[in-house]
């Protein structure tokens, strides 16, 4: 098989009677398909085959994922390959070159960039013309937590101020703002 297709995600919105949804893209087995229902608030649950859904798989072309359930209006459903990163072939000397096997280990070396290719087209980045001396958050999970990611007057990754700090002073900002604002209203009426 030749990969000429990109696409590694197909996504839909549910309608509460659709229950068929297509994949465009090859697989190598069905525990290789993602499916994920995303709710309107951007909680994601990944669903089960066998349990949630089943699979028609037609080969290079893709194939249908059929819930038992319509997910419903609200609903975005996901269904995105996710090949595993094992290597079975195993060449053996002396023995006729296997072209199909050989193919069929580059088509999964493909279909593996592919995927780690939509991961980095939503990574956030720094543009190829700009530097940044260190992308490393040296600090602990427990330091970490409750804070808010930032940049340092170098420009490098730190973390900063704590949500409930800066929304503290937020609202004091705001207070002071309002409070001058007073001020002014009662000099130019006075």
């Amino acid at each position: 098989m030749t990969v000429s297709s990109l696409s590694v995600k197909n996504s839909y919105n549910g309608d509460n009677s659709t229950t068929s949804f297509a994949y465009t893209f090859p697989i190598h087995s069905t525990s290789e398909l993602q499916v994920i229902l995303r709710a309107a608030n951007g909680t994601e649950t990944v669903q089960t085959i066998t349990t949630h859904y089943s699979i028609v798989d037609n080969g290079a072309a893709g194939g249908q994922v059929n819930f038992v359930t319509a997910p419903g209006t609200g609903i975005t459903v996901v269904l995105l390959r996710n090949t595993n990163l094992t290597q079975e072939t195993d060449y053996i000397s002396n023995d006729p070159f296997p072209a199909e096997t050989h193919e069929a280990a580059l088509d999964k070396l493909t279909l593996q960039q592919q995927e780690l290719q939509e991961e980095l087209n939503r990574a956030i980045k720094i543009s190829r013309s700009n530097d940044i001396a260190s992308s490393e958050i040296a600090q602990t999970a427990s330091t970490r937590a409750g804070k808010l990611l930032a940049f340092d007057a170098n420009g490098d990754l730190e973390v900063s101020l704590d949500a409930s700090s800066i929304a503290t002073n937020a609202t004091a900002a705001a207070n002071s703002a309002a409070s001058a604002l007073s001020h002014k209203n009662d000099a130019e009426t006075a």
